[in-house]
């Protein structure tokens, strides 16, 4: 049996717990159209209520109490607005004794306060038997709205530093709200998925420079980059894949600021880089050419060109 000593350590074995719990759910690849049987066997729901807390592990010994896990869409008790960057989460009013409702409260509240993402669980869209897991971190909650927040994330983020995570049970219920480094991080991550979106609606879903096709594999690249100013606009983005996106970031290719040619790096090759394509002709649409131009101009990339003569 584990024994955490104080809040932070115990908030530190529990994020662990949450990676390793997502890391086996999207081993596949996808958290998608799983058994109940599969949810059930790894705790991470049981029962008819809508958010779940699991009070029998080991693992809450030395916890701050009740801290959600998971939250349940059926979309027949509440109206709760999913999307695929967000979700409206409408707290529970049932029957019950009303503190049944209120502990499942304060516990997604308690689960806000210690930067910890929660799971969301829904009905699988073609195989209503089955179901779909996401992760998400509350960012914000209304309880003039009876409303949570929940922003959606593609992994767990790292935890807080111990100094940003609360001390004390009275703590979380004093400042509450994500800690200031993982709300940071939460809201990186929506914007990035954003600009994303906006590159593969203008470009398509293929990488650029190859053949991939797998949304899943495909980054939204800034020409010029976010730290120097770069903008989320998808005039400032190609779709590339990773190893695409890593060659561009490194000098070891160079497109034509009007998309009309590709050239490389000495000793480096079309072929060695697997690119498919000699231009950007193929795409729907022209990335901006006073971008790349710029980001030619920048110390780094005359500083790797330089060395192309």
């Amino acid at each position: 049996m584990i024994f955490f000593v104080g809040i932070a350590e115990w908030t530190q074995g529990e994020h662990r717990r949450r990676l390793e719990l997502w890391s086996t759910l999207t081993e596949t690849g996808t958290a998608e159209g799983l058994a109940p049987s599969t949810i059930r066997a790894m705790r991470l729901y049981a029962g008819q209520a809508g958010i779940f807390f699991d009070g029998d592990g080991v693992w809450n010994t030395g916890g701050p109490g009740r801290v959600a896990l998971t939250l349940k869409l059926t979309d027949k008790t509440y109206a709760d607005n999913a999307t695929d960057d967000q979700l409206d989460y409408h707290y529970p009013s049932t029957e019950r004794h009303p503190s049944f409702d209120r502990n499942e409260i304060a516990s997604v509240k308690r689960a806000q306060g210690l930067g910890l993402p929660l799971f969301v669980t829904s009905p699988n869209r073609l195989q209503k038997s089955r179901t779909d897991v996401r992760l998400g971190y509350v960012d914000d909650y209304r309880d003039d709205e009876a409303m949570f927040f929940v922003t959606f994330v593609e992994s767990v983020l790292p935890l807080a530093t111990p100094d940003e995570l609360p001390a004390t049970d009275d703590d979380i219920d004093l400042f509450g709200g994500l800690p200031e480094q993982t709300l940071r991080l939460v809201r990186q991550r929506t914007q990035q998925r954003r600009f994303k979106t906006d590159v593969l609606n203008r470009y398509g879903e293929k990488c650029a420079l190859c053949d991939i096709a797998e949304p899943r594999l495909i980054q939204g690249a800034h020409l010029i980059p976010k730290s120097i100013g770069g903008v989320d606009d998808a005039l400032n983005g190609l779709p590339l894949c990773l190893n695409h996106h890593t060659a561009f970031d490194a000098f070891l290719l160079r497109i034509a600021p009007d998309g009309s040619g590709i050239t490389y790096a000495p000793g480096v090759s079309k072929s060695l880089l697997q690119v498919s394509h000699d231009d950007l002709t193929h795409l729907p649409a022209k990335p901006s050419a006073k971008a790349l131009s710029r980001f030619y101009r920048t110390d780094a990339a005359k500083a790797a060109f330089a060395t192309w003569a």
